[in-house]
C-alpha cells in the first residue's frame, strides 16, 4: 500500500530530475550563445552506500539542484530517499525514509575536466518515514567531464536518529553518479 505509493513517487522524482538534467545538458551542449545561468547550475544525481554501523548499511538515491553563486562556491538544495539496510536474524530488513535538505560545496580544484569539491550537507527525514533522522555529510567529490560529468565521492556521514530502537550512524560513504 503505502510502500508501493513512497517506491513509485521517489521513482517518478528520479526520473524527472534525469529528464531535467539530460535536457539542461542537451541546451547547454547546443547553444552557440550559453547563458550564464546554465553555466551556473549544479544538478546531479547520485547513487551512494556506507559502512556498516550498529547493524546498519545506509542506501541512498538523491538528487542535488544548486547554484554557484560565486565562481568556487555553490549551494544546493538535496532530496532523496535514505534506506537503512540491516540484518535481522539472517534475514534482510529495511527502513525507508524521504529526505530533504541542502548544503554548501567549495571546488578545491580545476584543471580543464577534472575537479575536486568539497561538500557539507544537512538533510533530515520528512513525511512517514519508517527512520527518523537527522543527516550531516562531509565528502570530497571527485568529477571528470565536460557539460556531463561523472562523479565519485567520499566522505563521512553522521545520522542521528530520532526513532525508538534505532542507533545514532557514524560512518564512511562512497557515492558515484553524474551531473551538470
Amino acid at each position: 500500500g503505502s510502500e508501493m505509493c513512497i517506491r513509485d513517487r521517489n521513482v517518478r522524482l528520479l526520473v524527472i530530475i534525469s529528464l531535467l538534467l539530460i535536457s539542461l545538458g542537451t541546451v547547454a551542449q547546443n547553444a552557440s550563445n550559453e547563458s550564464k545561468f546554465v553555466d551556473r547550475l549544479v544538478a546531479e544525481l547520485n547513487v551512494g552506500v556506507g559502512t556498516k554501523c550498529h547493524g546498519v548499511s545506509p542506501l541512498e538515491l538523491s538528487a542535488n539542484l544548486g547554484y554557484c553563486f560565486i565562481p568556487r562556491m555553490y549551494a544546493f538544495v538535496h532530496a532523496g530517499g535514505l534506506y537503512g539496510l540491516s540484518d535481522d536474524n539472517h534475514g534482510q530488513t529495511y527502513s525507508k525514509s524521504c529526505v530533504l535538505g541542502g548544503g554548501l560545496g567549495y571546488t578545491l580544484y580545476q584543471v580543464d575536466n577534472v575537479g575536486v569539491d568539497l561538500r557539507g550537507t544537512v538533510s533530515s527525514s520528512i513525511g512517514d518515514a519508517d527512520w527518523k533522522h537527522v543527516v550531516y555529510d562531509a565528502a570530497l567529490i571527485f568529477h571528470v567531464g565536460g557539460k556531463l560529468k561523472m562523479n565519485l565521492g567520499l566522505g563521512f556521514r553522521h545520522i542521528n536518529s530520532r526513532t525508538a530502537g534505532v542507533g545514532n550512524y557514524n560512518g564512511f560513504y562512497g557515492t558515484i553518479g553524474f551531473g551538470i
